[in-house]
């Protein structure tokens, strides 16, 4: 703040007084020397309810003030008074009178000072008016933030022998805070259990107070009945951009040493390196994930690795896993032909509290050495959800040899702070293991061959023995079951 006693009003002094305090006028422009009465700030979003809004009334570039008054009017639904007193440009008391009034009920805080006596004019810029209001009002999501002028109105200032001088208004605006919709994200599958390479078919919405959110992101995790991690995703609830703290700047298939490759055999290792730039103005940790899936869209897996991004800094990891190799009768190979890999950043896995930190990026490479497979093509989700298509190939080491295996769907998202979650399990079994016993050998063939020709009512029928789930036990459950013969036993 500048202030000084009665000065004369010439031309050069106000060019002097320009040249000297131009630079620290609010980031005010200087196109007059008009004085002016405004709000400061200019605009004011308030981030919660209950939050205190400081505002002030100034004025810039004025001489020989005498006296003033004014009322900043308010939107009383959005806000209300706490306090209001004297700026301190104007000489305090007793050097001078004032009286401000707040009247929370119309929206009106009034304030009149003049100088006592024979008080020196003042001249320059700085504070009139200091008040606190209280963020009273939150918007409920999906409105657009209820916003109100912060409006200066009948206003003057006086100069010299009680004259009014001549100056320009501007007003503020207050943006209202948004209140944390109740957030409900759903879990849905086609199924409750399934077989292995059967199409899954993972979807759900994701609502605030009833309505899509539409710029929001949901992780979905499936992790092994040993808690392993067999597919990582990040999917946008629509095509609304995102705002992420991370960016995954680069997503490039690659051998272990980082040089790009883009065609890996199965029962090779298939490598990928991560670039991940931080944008935030603070360090953040993250879990990197990969998730690459072959020409059939069956998961082959997921790869991790704990990240460390430095503020404003890009970092690179290389992240790698086996591609499933064919070993008869014990393991579903990957398939050739092209394939893609999926990257996202999480805080952690959702099951320990973790959230997307970027949008999900995508690579394709390819897959020599098996039969071609045939992909699943689906149709973008409407908006305020989220789908998955995809399948889970057996591996060996993950399938209980008692029960067939739990599969744990987990999903969340997060939205203005607040966090939702949902989850379900599923079941997966070899197709043909008609005792759930955990593999497929001749007590299922025998099972089988009992139920033939039966279907809902027959003497004999056996549901499970309906291998393909069509109604009726018959010669392509018996093909299923010849396929998938000794799995799990090895």
């Amino acid at each position: 703040m500048y202030q000084c006693k009665k000065i004369p009003v010439n031309i050069s002094a106000l060019l002097l007084v320009l040249c000297i305090f131009g630079d620290s006028l609010d980031n005010m422009a200087i196109a007059t020397i008009t004085p002016s009465l405004y709000v400061n700030p200019g605009s004011y979003a308030a981030k919660s309810l209950g939050e205190t809004v400081p505002i002030e009334v100034k004025v810039y570039m004025v001489f020989n003030l005498t006296g003033y008054q004014f009322q900043l009017r308010f939107n009383t639904t959005l806000l209300q008074c706490l306090n209001a007193s004297m700026g301190s440009f104007f000489p305090q008391p007793p050097d001078s009178t004032s009286t401000v009034t707040i009247d929370n009920i119309q929206g009106i805080v009034s304030i009149q000072a003049h100088l006592q006596g024979s008080g020196t004019p003042v001249g320059g810029w700085g504070q009139l008016l200091s008040v606190n209001f209280n963020a009273t009002y939150a918007t409920q999501y999906p409105k657009p933030n209820d916003v109100c002028t912060l409006a200066i109105v009948n206003d003057a200032l006086y100069g010299i022998g009680n004259q009014p001088i001549q100056h320009t208004v501007s007003n503020g605006l207050y943006e209202a805070p948004y209140a944390p919709p109740q957030l409900n994200l759903t879990l849905n599958t086609d199924e409750n259990y399934y077989h292995y390479e059967d199409r899954i078919n993972i979807n759900g919405t994701f609502t605030g107070n009833g309505y899509p959110i539409l710029d929001a992101l949901v992780a979905l995790e499936i992790q092994g009945p040993n808690g392993v991690l067999v597919v990582a995703r990040t999917f946008q609830t629509s095509s609304i951009p995102v705002s992420c703290p991370l960016q995954i700047t680069g997503l490039t298939p690659c051998d272990l040493t980082g040089a790009p490759q883009n065609s890996f055999a199965v029962g090779s290792y298939a490598y990928f390196n991560v670039a991940v730039k931080n944008i935030g103005s603070s360090s953040l940790n993250g879990l990197v994930t990969v998730n690459p899936y072959d020409s059939s869209n069956a998961s082959l897996g997921v790869a991790s690795l704990p990240i460390t991004v430095p503020a404003g800094s890009n970092t690179s990891l290389i992240l790698g896993l086996p591609l499933q190799y064919a070993a008869p009768l014990v393991l579903t190979p990957a398939t050739s032909g092209n394939a893609t890999a999926y990257a996202s950043v999480w805080t952690d896995l959702i099951g320990n509290g973790g959230t997307p930190l970027s949008l999900e990026s995508k690579a394709t490479f390819t897959i020599t050495g098996t039969a071609q497979g045939n992909a699943t093509f689906t149709s973008p989700p409407s908006q305020g959800t989220y789908e998955a298509n995809l399948s889970i190939h057996f591996k060996k080491g993950t399938y209980s040899l008692s029960l067939p295996p739990n599969y744990t769907i987990n999903v969340e998202a997060e939205y203005m702070g607040n966090r939702a979650t949902q989850s379900k399990q599923i079941q997966i079994k070899i197709a043909g293991d008609i005792n759930v016993d955990g593999k497929t050998n001749l007590l299922d063939l025998v099972l089988l061959a009992n139920a033939y020709g039966s279907k809902p009512g027959d003497p004999g029928w056996n549901p499970n023995a309906d291998v393909n789930r069509d109604g009726s036990v018959n010669l392509p459950d018996l093909v299923l079951l010849a396929k998938n013969y000794g799995k799990g036993t090895v």
